[in-house]
């Protein structure tokens, strides 16, 4: 593989504009040797390495690998205070006798004997042998993030935007309880192995660059003949690099035990082997390396890379003849349901046909949006979206960074079109069924029900019998448990903190209300007396229950968004948001009205207003908020009526700095459809009853409002990687045990003899080098001839909310600063809390943020 395809592919995604431009670099060699210009050795090296590679490209690069090291500078701060908290938790447990009284102040104290005598224990067996059934439960639902809480409630408390980054750990006071060991031992090394992922991406981050920039050189030295004169470049600018880069300095083959990066990785790897083992045993040590090893950086192909091609093929085959059989099925009930000849044959026998396609009609939305994301996750894959991190959090994934690479094998579409058809091709097979035979609707439909429950429940391959054996299904257990535990939390929303997930899984639903109404038509025709009826009155214009599961979805979304902003205190745009979806409740509320007045002119106003208003709302909301576009207002700017990122348009023009015009036309087509099919209830509008009530029309609006949720999805979850690109966020920052009035009062003795200075030998970096806390500052690794500002880094605005009370003149300026990035606090990210050491604060004057 060439060395621009293996860069291309192994960039962490929210970090891509940071990295050297190989392939820039190659064309701008191509340039200079084709530009018909004669230019003396010296002039091209001017222009080429002096001029670009190091002023440009090799500042940029240092000075963000010097802004990644101070992030780790920070961590690393954060998680020794915790450490060394958690070691205290510990002596307190085993002998509280043995704390001495000068080692942690009266507050903490007070709090720590009440914690942990609620909660700690030292032998597990005898705990759980002696624990009630019911707190059995509780902790099972808090380990699977399933246990109700009640909002912060932080109404007042602070003045800081917090954009979606509260912990998920509320604040404490003396009337809280801390984790038991087990809970903070589980939270440590969750936040640990995340730390030590993330010198993982630094790592590759800084070893990738500089084999760019030495690959550049020697290119350079080849194409222009200084490769066999005396005037080779590749020596003399590899060793200024050396002597002026800290990113050169700290790569050094015989000066890695002075790596700061390596130094933090050996000593998180002890934390994580001795202080965090259950009494250091072999076993504990040996679980732990496996886990370790895992995280590590796949640079190459492999066996394993292999395997999982071929079983990537295979899921594919499978998937694309399943998927082809389960559409020409529902093709097939689709011209059943519109043939004369089929609905003369059913009136004669059993007036069932009405009722047919809604209900399996249900099941077809479902398959169809589902088999949308796939491809909406095909796109993102294509066009290095980091989905998988904004979606699903997958930092700690199975294989560590290698999902980085961007292979196709790696991303899990094929075994999420797998899953799926597993579900499709069956129920497509019932319904057909079911279409010919006629009468017994209700028994395919529980034959229906059935199977997804059995394939959601199937146990692992070790407790289930080989008859039941389904390949590949056991690498399912995690989608699987992460749709029924979402699921859960959507239908109690409220009593939750919002995740991506949950959000994301609502607004989804929010497009299924078609499948959501047809609920009630089930339970309807299973009712005696429309059991023995000719003509089963279970239609939208007869049925209440239908309008009020149409409204459900917005209910449950309304509540999420209330409880965002009791959880953050951010009236824009959580109170804004909910405003929207009591809009869509009021619009399906007064369309269920309207059909079941028989289109009675009294309740066909309210409808028009509620429809019209929720149109307007919902269509400004998704293209300004959802998706930050029309921003660029002005007449003859850059991406007018767009913004300035645009990955789904794919690679600026190296020569102009502008994305293709053809490119750009998907955002605009994107806005006028979301517009378009925002207001497709005029068709309910229209008087004529044949066309609003018929079966085939709401099933033909359901499946256009499922392709506009295809649409917003793909630009909803690009904008957040928008977000995530200007923030250099590439770790969901794990939450901590323990909080900052405790870490910060402990009175640890490793501040003055701190294995970290011996291990980072510090002194060795000379003048520039100066300890902060015992750990390494990056700042003091700013060479000479680079610039002391990161440049680039982009902050959020500063918010509108608090502010309006004291100066009432900037709400509305403030509100519009904020709006770019408020799509970004939907849901909560937890962070690595800390009051004495803020990630990224002395970077906000530089425009900087972590």
């Amino acid at each position: 593989m060439k060395f621009a395809e293996h860069l291309q592919n192994s960039v962490v995604p929210e970090w891509k504009d940071k990295y050297l431009d190989y392939r820039l670099g190659k064309k701008k060699l191509k340039l200079l040797l084709n530009c018909g210009k004669i230019l003396s050795k010296p002039d091209l090296v001017n222009e080429f390495i002096e001029d670009w590679l190091i002023s440009v490209e090799l500042n940029k690069i240092n000075n963000f690998y010097l802004w990644l090291l101070k992030n780790c500078s920070e961590k690393f701060s954060i998680l020794e205070k915790q450490l060394n908290y958690f070691k205290y938790q510990c002596t307190f447990d085993e002998n509280p006798a043995n704390v001495e009284e000068d080692d942690v102040d009266d507050e903490s104290l007070s709090v720590t004997n009440r914690v942990f005598s609620y909660g700690s224990f030292s032998n597990t067996d005898s705990f759980f042998k002696n624990i009630s059934n019911f707190e059995k439960l509780i902790e099972f639902l808090k380990n699977n993030e399933i246990m109700p809480s009640l909002p912060s409630f932080k109404f007042g408390k602070d003045n800081k935007r917090h954009g979606g980054t509260e912990t998920f750990i509320h604040d404490f006071n003396a009337d809280n309880e801390l984790p038991n060991l087990n809970k903070s031992q589980y939270l440590l090394g969750n936040a640990i192995l995340e730390f030590y992922l993330y010198i993982q991406l630094v790592k590759t981050y800084r070893d990738l660059n500089i084999t760019g920039f030495k690959k550049i050189i020697k290119k350079f030295d080849k194409i222009f003949a200084f490769a066999n004169s005396n005037e080779n470049n590749y020596d003399r600018f590899v060793q200024y690099a050396e002597e002026n880069y800290s990113i050169f300095k700290n790569s050094l083959e015989p000066n890695k035990e002075f790596d700061p990066l390596t130094s933090y990785e050996n000593i998180i790897t002890n934390w994580y082997m001795v202080d965090l083992t259950k009494d250091h045993s072999t076993m504990s040590k040996k679980i732990h390396n496996n886990k370790l090893k895992k995280l590590t950086v796949g640079y190459s192909l492999n066996e394993q890379m292999i395997h999982r091609n071929n079983r990537s093929i295979a899921q594919m085959f499978f998937a694309g003849i399943s998927m082809g059989i389960s559409f020409l099925l529902i093709l097939i009930t689709i011209y059943i349901t519109l043939s004369d000849e089929f609905r003369d044959h059913q009136v004669t026998n059993f007036a069932y046909y009405k009722i047919y396609l809604p209900l399996w009609g249900g099941w077809y939305m479902i398959f169809l949006i589902s088999a949308l994301f796939i491809a909406d996750c095909f796109i993102w894959h294509r066009t290095h979206i980091n989905y998988r991190f904004i979606m699903f959090g997958e930092i700690h994934t199975k294989f560590g960074t290698q999902f980085f690479n961007n292979d196709f094998a790696t991303s899990l579409i094929p075994l999420k079109l797998y899953f799926l058809n597993w579900f499709s091709l069956p129920i497509s097979i019932l319904a057909v069924v079911n279409f010919f035979l006629g009468k017994k609707i209700i028994t395919f439909i529980y034959l229906s029900i059935a199977w997804t429950v059995f394939l959601f429940l199937l146990p692992p391959k070790e407790y289930r019998p080989r008859i039941l054996n389904i390949p590949y299904w056991d690498k399912l257990i995690a989608q699987r448990f992460w749709l029924i535990k979402t699921f859960i939390r959507l239908i109690f929303s409220g009593l939750f903190p919002v995740e991506f997930s949950d959000f994301f899984l609502g607004d989804i639903v929010c497009s299924l209300t078609y499948s959501m109404a047809d609920l009630a038509t089930f339970a309807c025709i299973q009712s005696p007396l429309n059991r023995t009826s000719l003509d089963p009155q279970c239609g939208s214009s007869r049925l209440k229950s239908m309008g009020v599961l149409s409204c459900v979805p917005s209910y449950w979304r309304c509540m999420q968004c209330l409880r965002r902003y009791a959880d953050s205190d951010d009236w824009f745009p959580h109170l804004f948001n909910a405003g929207k979806y009591i809009m869509g409740i009021c619009y399906n509320a007064s369309l269920s009205a309207y059909r079941l007045s028989d289109n009675s002119l009294e309740k066909r106003t309210p409808f028009l207003v509620f429809a019209t208003l929720n149109s307007l709302y919902t269509c400004l909301w998704d293209i300004i908020m959802d998706w930050s576009l029309l921003q660029n207002l002005a007449s003859g700017s850059e991406n007018r009526f767009l913004r300035n990122d645009l990955y789904l348009a794919g690679k600026k023009n190296w020569k102009t700095g502008k994305y293709s015009t053809n490119r750009k036309l998907f955002y605009y087509f994107a806005m006028i459809t979301d517009v378009i099919l925002r207001f497709q209830w005029i068709i309910y509008a229209i008087r004529v009853r044949t066309i609003q009530q018929s079966a085939m029309t709401s099933f033909v609006l359901a499946t256009t409002e499922v392709f506009r949720r295809f649409l917003w999805i793909i630009f909803r979850v690009e904008n957040e990687h928008v977000a995530n690109v200007h923030h250099f966020k590439v770790s969901g920052n794990a939450p901590l045990p323990y909080p900052d009035f405790l870490v910060n009062k402990i009175k640890s003795g490793t501040d003055q003899h701190s294995p970290i200075c011996s291990s980072l030998n510090l002194e060795s970096f000379g003048d520039n080098s100066t300890t902060k806390n015992n750990v390494v500052d990056a700042s003091t690794f700013l060479p000479s001839s680079s610039t002391t500002n990161v440049q680039g880094f982009q902050t959020p605005p500063s918010t509108a909310y608090h502010g309006m009370f004291r100066r009432e003149t900037s709400m509305f300026d403030n509100i519009s600063k904020s709006i770019p990035w408020a799509h970004a606090s939907d849901f909560q990210r937890p962070i690595m809390r800390s009051s004495a050491v803020k990630l990224g604060s002395d970077s906000e004057s530089e425009n900087g943020d972590s």
